[in-house]
């Protein structure tokens, strides 16, 4: 696919004016609004508005892709440049596109696929400073350079903006001689999944969209019909199913994987066939479980209460019954991220320690690197002493959640896994 054409837009008709296979790739890869974008564009003085309102690095970026290089220097410059730019030029309605495709895309997935397609001095055209990045510009020079790489953005997105399920695999079977890069190709999943959808017999598909390969990480990234939709498309009510992205982040040779997805059971499987298929025999996978011991929560707790903690601060409590007449549960929290260790220790004062009984706490939340993070302590079965400590993994980015781990684990020995959970569905 190549990015330098669309297709001139008639307000007659935009469907069919445009290209079928790039409406296609805007609409079903990039999961952007095609038509409507489009039909808004062509609204007389929208491109005028649409133009005004970039700054320097995106119009100097627009003006390298469309290939206009005069330059403009002195008082007024960006107006000058942005007038060197026609907004009845045909050539910038997929950026119109583009623009609406980054809207909300994270910051640092934005930066890490730019960094692995585009040329250094094409990124740093897109730089603020302080290693921070112009991500709409990204975008742009992502699309020009060559658009299919966009899907890399959303991909990564999907990483960087939700929780992940640790699972480990069940026995020890063998490493086969086959790397698992070597193993994970498109050909391979799409079997896989086909034999998934077919045995399911539910009229859901599954599509194989991408593998990206990071720090070891191997990231399959599937589109699955999930439950059935109703979506409004214009006045029209359209029947069919929200779609669900499975990521599958397998790592130490297959024997360990992270899945992200709204299904419990569905994606799982998919993990546990894939697995199976690699080492040729029979495989699956289960929650990770790591113990923690009730004195190094207790201690937690009161470094925590005593604002003795130089990365964490205390900014609520929930706790399901109290010392208080009655039992009752009780919310602490500070909404502006402000600890409550001064608040706790206060009430503990005229009413017992509240953090003494550890099965009455239901969470609590820490403000780490400017972001609440819950913390729900998961009590293991017929034991007395022991807890897994669980944590919200998707408030933080993938960089944040490794240095979150490593600090709780080096600072106070505590293991923290995601709250996210995968289950296999039971048989009838």
């Amino acid at each position: 696919m190549t990015d330098r054409q669309l297709s001139t837009v008639e307000s007659s008709d935009v469907a069919t004016e445009t290209d079928g296979e790039l409406r296609e790739f805007w609409i079903n890869e990039l999961e952007v609004a095609h038509d409507q974008v489009l039909e808004q564009a062509i609204q007389p003085g929208y491109m005028d508005e649409w133009l005004d309102k970039h700054n320097e690095r995106q119009i100097d970026v627009l003006r390298r892709s469309l290939g206009v290089s005069s330059a403009k220097t002195g008082r007024g410059r960006l107006k000058a440049k942005k007038e060197e730019i026609r907004p009845d030029n045909d050539e910038l309605l997929p950026y119109v596109l583009v623009k609406e495709f980054a809207r909300f895309k994270s910051r640092l997935a934005t930066i890490e696929a730019a960094r692995s397609v585009l040329p250094p001095d094409v990124v740093d055209l897109c730089a603020k400073g302080d290693d921070d990045y112009d991500t709409l510009a990204l975008c742009y020079a992502i699309y020009h350079h060559d658009s299919g790489q966009l899907c890399s953005v959303l991909h990564r997105d999907r990483i960087h903006k939700t929780g992940f399920a640790r699972m480990k695999m069940k026995g020890g079977p063998r490493r086969p001689k086959q790397p698992l890069s070597e193993y994970l190709k498109r050909d391979t999943i799409e079997q896989l999944l086909a034999a998934f959808d077919k045995s399911k017999s539910d009229g859901r598909t599954s599509s194989f969209k991408n593998i990206i390969t990071d720090d070891g990480h191997c990231n399959v990234f599937i589109r699955r019909c999930e439950k059935p939709s109703l979506i409004l498309r214009g006045s029209e009510v359209v029947h069919g199913h929200r779609p669900e992205w499975i990521v599958l982040q397998f790592f130490d040779g297959a024997k360990r994987v992270n899945i992200s997805s709204l299904s419990v059971s569905d994606s799982l499987e998919i993990a546990n066939r894939i697995a199976s298929d690699y080492f040729d025999k029979p495989c699956e996978y289960e929650n990770e479980s790591e113990v923690t011991f009730a004195k190094q929560i207790e201690r937690l707790l009161n470094l925590l209460k005593n604002d003795a903690d130089n990365e964490l601060s205390w900014v609520e409590l929930v706790v399901g019954n109290t010392p208080l007449l009655g039992a009752p549960g009780m919310m602490l929290t500070d909404r502006q991220s402000r600890t409550i260790g001064p608040a706790i220790r206060q009430f503990e004062q005229n009413n017992g320690d509240v953090v003494a009984a550890l099965d009455n706490i239901e969470s609590i939340k820490v403000f780490y690197r400017k972001k609440r993070v819950k913390l729900i302590l998961e009590k293991v079965e017929e034991s007395d002493e022991e807890y897994v400590m669980r944590y919200t993994d998707h408030q933080l980015n993938p960089t944040e959640r490794r240095s979150f781990e490593d600090y709780m684990r080096k600072t106070h020995g505590i293991p923290i896994l995601s709250t996210e959970k995968r289950y296999k569905k039971p048989k009838h």
